[in-house]
């Protein structure tokens, strides 16, 4: 994501700054600017909005795995909430709707990743078998009985604003400047997700970490 204090340091050392503020600050003066912390921008166009997904219950599981947003990994918990139709995956979602559109994408569980599994396991437990360890094997053939349907993700179509992010919020960093501070700006993305299903269909569910 791009920060726009990158935009407002690189016209500060042009010499815009120098011509147009009128506050009389000077090169010699950078070194008396304070910093100001850190910013949120953009709160304004923040807007919750509800993404349905919804499946046949047929005895496989949907995963929904974690992805990044804001430059770090949001968690995901899944709620149960009643008002929820069964077979639905709710995604309730808080963006910025300046900044992107969000958007549910399914991606189907390949039979190769299923069947690579299933040797694994199989490996695993011949292995166990030639080392004189008891294998579990009423564990193992429960595993086995799991068919995943696949990966339910958000994603986002982001908007390219860079420049008008700028142009947009100008007066807030020149007025900082007159102060004689400089602070850092990021604009708002996506700050809550919440994934709501009914009890009935929290069985056929699950959260996936470390996937992104």
């Amino acid at each position: 994501m791009r920060r726009v204090h990158k935009v407002t340091t690189a016209l500060f050392l042009s010499g815009v700054l120098l011509g147009g503020i009128g506050t009389g600050i000077a090169l010699v003066e950078y070194s008396s600017l304070t910093y100001g912390g850190e910013h949120l921008i953009g709160e304004e166009y923040l807007v919750t909005k509800n993404l349905d997904y919804e499946f046949e219950q047929d005895g496989r599981i949907l995963i929904l795995p974690r992805r990044y947003y804001m430059g770090r990994m949001r968690a995901l918990r899944v709620e149960t909430d009643d008002t929820v139709p069964v077979g639905t995956v709710r995604y309730e979602v808080t963006y910025n709707e300046k900044r992107l559109e969000p958007q549910l994408t399914f991606e189907p569980w390949e039979e190769e990743e299923e069947t690579l599994e299933a040797e694994e396991e199989s490996r695993m437990s011949q292995t166990e078998g030639e080392e004189g360890t008891d294998t579990d094997t009423s564990s193992v053939s429960e595993e086995e009985e799991t068919v995943y349907a696949g990966y339910l993700y958000l994603s986002a179509c982001e908007f390219e604003r860079g420049f008008a992010v700028f142009m947009e919020n100008k007066d807030r960093f020149l007025e900082e400047l007159k102060e004689k501070k400089i602070s850092t700006y990021q604009e708002a993305y996506i700050t809550d997700i919440k994934v709501k299903v009914n009890p009935g269909t929290r069985p056929f569910v699950e959260a996936r970490e470390g996937w992104n």
